[in-house]
């Protein structure tokens, strides 16, 4: 089924007891996942299984368990890789006949790669699945008024729309840049907008230190990011700072651990996609040249912040260049 059905159905409280969640947007993927497990029951009776923490065993007995006191068992797995048909049918005949339990699927993969999957999650199973397309920009502003909304945000449509291209029509940027200008406690237009909000999205920023580290021509998508980002300098050299400190705690940790784990690194888990893209260019420096890295980018920032005798956009690429020639 599509948004529309799953929507009905959470309307009227009819939501089979396992629910497959794919498609094109993870943003709304994770909205309709928590308004389901809500649904189910509290946060205290989930186990979630993120990517390769899965383990078929483990999840198989937390939904067999039968409960004195009414508490329930809900499963969440998250995961890009496909689960053998004999387990997940084996956790949907175990849901369906055990009251207290309730499974949701988020699958990372292709759409493609699941249409076999979500023909598991049929009826004689008590099951069904969900596929989220990307919203058109009509659906999407609209969705983002409704949460500006929710968070006592005013904020007219026009600028709406502006933040919509800026962050590369990402819903989770847009929502969370609705976060950071509520703080401002007044009226925002489209200017506020262009003049307070980060239009890098992290693909760009994946690319630019991609081809930092490769030591390619980065000056394509430094013109593209300033232009987004009204020429702020500082703003991008402190996006570099944290993307390199992510670099480094991927490093490190997989000095110590021999392998690496986005959630235990970051606190949270990332698309095993972008986890091994970061974890492949954090080994590519070693830890001299951290130091030296962080060290001149704290000299770069603190020229831009109070020299006011420079040309700071000339400054800005020369100092990029520099920190390239010493990988």
């Amino acid at each position: 089924m599509y948004k529309q059905a799953l929507d009905k159905l959470l309307m009227q409280k009819k939501l089979p007891k396992s629910v497959m969640l794919y498609g094109d947007c993870t943003y709304l993927r994770d909205i309709y996942l928590e308004k389901i497990a809500s649904f189910y029951g509290p946060k205290e009776d989930r186990l979630v299984y993120y990517f390769d923490e899965y383990d078929f065993k483990s999840a198989k007995n937390f939904i067999s368990q039968s409960s004195l006191f009414g508490n329930l068992n809900i499963l969440i797995i998250k995961s890009e890789k496909n689960i053998p048909k004999k387990e997940l049918e084996a956790l949907l005949k175990v849901c369906q006949a055990n009251k207290n339990s309730y499974f949701i699927f988020e699958y990372f993969g292709t759409s493609a790669k699941a249409k076999d999957i979500s023909k598991i999650f049929s009826k004689k199973f008590s099951a069904d699945f969900v596929r989220f397309f990307k919203p058109n920009s009509y659906e999407a502003v609209n969705f983002l008024q409704e949460y500006a909304k929710n968070i006592l945000l005013d904020i007219d449509r026009y600028a709406i729309e502006v933040l919509y291209r800026m962050q590369n029509e990402e819903l989770s940027l847009c929502v969370k840049e609705l976060e950071k200008l509520s703080i401002m406690k007044k009226k925002i237009d489209a200017r506020d907008v262009e003049r307070y909000s980060f239009g890098l999205g992290i693909a760009t920023l994946d690319k630019l230190m991609e081809q930092f580290i490769l030591k390619k021509d980065i000056s394509d998508i430094i013109s593209q990011m300033q232009e987004t980002v009204n020429s702020n300098e500082v703003f991008i050299i402190n996006s570099f700072e944290n993307f390199l400190t992510q670099l480094f705690m991927f490093h490190i940790y997989i000095k110590s651990h021999g392998t690496f784990n986005a959630k235990e690194i970051l606190g949270y888990p990332l698309p095993p996609q972008l986890a091994s893209k970061r974890a492949e260019l954090s080994i590519k420096i070693n830890l001299s040249i951290y130091k030296r890295l962080f060290m001149e980018l704290a000299k770069i920032e603190l020229t831009l912040k109070k020299s006011t005798q420079i040309d700071k956009n000339s400054f800005f690429i020369s100092s990029l260049i520099k920190l390239q020639s010493f990988l």
